[in-house]
């Protein structure tokens, strides 16, 4: 545990931090005074998974670069935030760990697709580079100096050939797909011991993607002694084993277990009410559901 816990200003008694913003920016440079008052919250406790849940504008990403400003994590890329909302952030308290800010990251859905679109451009200015090179070496003259060696095989001119062109056009990314990147982000950033603020990780990721992030996530924690504060709507990745969830789509914000949380039970509505076609699905051929009395009493006569 590098985190314990973060107090939120008490607007109350810090009426001259309420003044000073009020009569410095306007309106809609306040962000977050007022907020979170109104959703009645002013304390986080921490566990090694901490998740805060909602929907879009319920605040969980912004409760993380609250916590993210406090402490100045380390991040991809600067953040573009008000200074009402740094000052808000510099007069919040909290209990944490004095290794806290060594390390200590925020990874955000944004940075892993500037990494998937970066190695994409990393790769098509390698290409571009290879075609370049593959031209001069071709009418360079370079062609002709190798076919002059004595015993020179055209084997071994495609292996200096392609030596050549690797060396100036430099190396090509391995080609993977949007969730294998995703994937490999984590596994390339994540240390061990370690605090990481992780906003909407399951961001590009398909269902079954998601269920590999969850078991890696949970691995850091177990094995590598990391604690995760998450932002996310994900119900495979607030299925976390262990995870503390706070509902922001409530207020005042409550602490709920993931199966309780109202949009996931939409889900497990969802499906239970279309249980049949899960369970009897190999039947289904484009026609209408047999009837499970009629399949019954088929397999009874081909018995007997």
């Amino acid at each position: 545990m590098f985190l314990e816990q973060f107090n939120l200003v008490n607007e109350e008694d810090n009426l001259e931090l309420v003044k000073k913003i009020k009569n410095s920016y306007t309106d809609d440079e306040w962000f977050p005074l007022g907020f979170f008052k109104k959703k009645k919250l002013s304390q986080i406790d921490f566990e090694p998974i901490t998740i805060f849940y909602g929907g879009n504008g319920s605040g969980k990403s912004s409760l993380l670069n609250l916590i993210a400003e406090h402490f100045g994590f380390l991040r991809h890329a600067d953040v573009s935030v008000t200074k009402a909302f740094t000052q808000f952030a510099d007069a919040c308290t909290a209990k944490h760990a004095k290794n806290l800010v060594n390390n200590s990251k925020m990874l955000t859905s944004e940075d892993i697709f500037k990494n998937i679109f970066g190695a994409r451009k990393t790769n098509t200015v390698v290409d571009e580079k290879k075609s370049k090179m593959e031209e001069f070496y071709d009418y360079g003259g370079l062609d002709d100096v190798y076919s002059g060696i004595k015993g020179g095989s055209m084997v071994n001119k495609n292996l200096a050939k392609k030596q050549f062109v690797q060396k100036k056009a430099g190396f090509k990314n391995r080609q993977f797909s949007n969730g294998e990147n995703a994937i490999q982000f984590f596994k390339d950033e994540i240390q061990k011991k370690t605090l990481y603020l992780l906003d909407e990780p399951e961001n590009s990721l398909s269902p079954a993607f998601q269920l590999d992030l969850k078991q890696f996530l949970e691995d850091c924690v177990k094995y590598h002694g990391c604690q995760l504060v998450i932002a996310t709507h994900s119900p495979f990745i607030l299925a976390l084993r262990g995870a503390k969830i706070y509902n922001l789509d409530r207020s005042p914000v409550v602490v709920e277990k993931w199966h309780d949380l109202k949009n996931i039970r939409v889900y497990y509505d969802f499906f239970k009410k279309n249980m049949e076609m899960f369970e009897l699905g190999e039947f289904d051929k484009g026609g209408a559901l047999p009837n499970k009395k009629t399949s019954i009493s088929k397999n009874i006569n081909k018995k007997s």
